[in-house]
């Protein structure tokens, strides 16, 4: 018989909110929601734990397995399939599995092909994946994508073969549900120097920095273009100005949520003297939930 007990810890969430220069809030991110899921089939215990349950696109989340027999027969395992959502991306050279001697890489025997699961070859390494009275985890490492359906449990488990058979646990869970990020901002940064016919650079950073997604800026009603926001949470895109004057720049974020500012820049003429562009804050920002 298969006993199952599952326990989830939430952390607090706090939520703070600052105004400041070209700032505008939208969604963000809440306290990490470890979620753990315990079984038993025969004289073997599984734990397995997900770090956080309802985490936001672009987390990086830790998944371990934990087997350990209650009996003196040892399980020698062949292979361990470790399913997750196929929105999910696993994080290279992350797999461990974990026992007496310390934590050992899985990696070059591991297969990362398939979408919804990674699977460790214990009979092509040089060590072995065995289940005693010491337990033994497998554990690894993946990226929420953007294409998690945020609201929605996701099911993942284990499956492997061992030297007492094979075990089919795909859907055992502890369950994940992407949350949608509450608390993104987008700032955009000031412009100095701005002159007819020279290239500028506009700047916008998105915080949290995992956020991911775009910025799309615009002069007036006019899309100049498109930028992707990199790791540290900023967004470039070179603008060439051709007429001088004031002109109001839009800084449109959208990914985990979407949030919007605008400043105005100041354009030289050409051939006059270094402009003094400047980027001020618009008071009317637009606000919208996340996605």
């Amino acid at each position: 018989m298969t006993h199952r007990v599952i326990a989830r810890t939430t952390a607090g969430v706090a939520t703070t909110l600052a105004i400041g220069a070209l700032t505008a809030l939208a969604a963000g991110t809440a306290g990490a929601a470890p979620a753990t899921v315990t079984w038993t089939k025969g004289a073997t215990t599984y734990t397995r734990t997900i770090s956080d349950a309802t985490p936001t696109v672009g987390e990086t989340i830790t998944v371990s397995t934990q087997i350990k027999r209650t009996d003196s027969t040892d399980e020698t395992i062949d292979w361990f399939r470790d399913m997750h959502p196929a929105c999910l991306t696993y994080v290279t050279n992350s797999a461990t599995m974990t026992d007496d001697s310390g934590s050992n890489p899985v990696e070059p025997y591991l297969d990362t092909k398939f979408p919804d699961y990674i699977a460790g070859d214990f009979t092509a390494t040089d060590y072995q994946m065995v289940a005693s009275s010491s337990p033994v985890t497998f554990s690894a490492k993946y990226k929420v994508g953007a294409s998690c359906t945020p609201g929605t449990a996701m099911t993942d488990g284990i499956v492997y073969l061992s030297s007492l058979g094979r075990f089919d646990y795909a859907n055992q869970g502890p369950s994940i549900t992407v949350t949608a990020a509450t608390h993104t901002t987008v700032t955009l940064a000031p412009v100095t120097g701005a002159t007819v016919g020279q290239a500028t650079t506009l700047t916008a950073t998105v915080s949290p920095a995992n956020a991911g997604g775009t910025v799309s800026f615009s002069d007036g009603t006019t899309v100049l273009g498109t930028g992707t926001v990199n790791a540290s949470g900023t967004a470039t895109l070179s603008w060439t100005p051709t007429v001088a004057g004031s002109h109001s720049i839009t800084a449109n974020y959208s990914g985990t949520g979407t949030a919007t500012t605008t400043g105005t820049v100041t354009v030289a003429a050409a051939g006059t003297s270094t402009g003094t562009g400047s980027a001020v804050p618009s008071f009317l920002v637009s606000l919208s939930a996340g996605n």
